[in-house]
């Protein structure tokens, strides 16, 4: 058996730490998609508990949360109205507990809307200024803009997972 070799190469045209970060956040986002498969959109919006999280919820908060870090915290841009809309914004309240029903839609939408979004990412960074530059909420915590980086690559990567794992509950749940 030959031992197979395992790398991630920082993407081109980016200027390190954020090479290899974006490298990840590729990765990890293509590792759980292929996980996840194609669900029945009644498996898209099936919860497992009233309020809980389903799979819809969960990648429209991941659209969300990338778009607010990457563009509104890094680059100081207005989070659209619109944007927040479609992605449940405000009905979402992850640290309550309180994951609204998403759109029965396929899967399709939902990636649709995640790969629009990581456009907009990839084209971002180009423009960010060196990973220990530091960025400061509204609420005054700061952080550099490689932490950020690195924590969207975690929340993409927590919340997919969680998908995964809806979506396995749901079948076995839902016939």
């Amino acid at each position: 058996m030959n031992p197979s070799k395992m790398d991630l190469a920082p993407l081109d045209g980016y200027p390190e730490p954020y090479g290899t970060l974006l490298a990840t956040l590729q990765d990890g986002s293509r590792e759980w998609r292929e996980e996840l498969g194609d669900p029945d959109p009644k498996h898209i919006v099936w919860q497992a508990t009233p309020n809980g999280h389903s799979i819809g919820a969960l990648l429209l908060h991941i659209a969300e949360v990338e778009t607010w870090w990457i563009e509104v915290v890094c680059l100081g841009r207005e989070f659209d109205p619109e944007e927040e809309k479609l992605y449940m914004s405000e009905e979402i309240d992850q640290y309550g507990g309180s994951w609204p029903i998403p759109p029965e839609k396929p899967i399709s939408y939902y990636f649709d809307l995640l790969d629009k979004v990581r456009a907009r990412t990839l084209e971002s960074v180009k423009s960010f200024e060196p990973g220990d530059t530091v960025r400061v909420r509204s609420n005054g915590d700061s952080a550099t803009l490689r932490w950020i980086l690195a924590h969207v690559v975690e929340h993409d990567s927590y919340h997919g997972g969680q998908a995964v794992l809806m979506h396995e509950i749901a079948k076995k749940f839902q016939a």
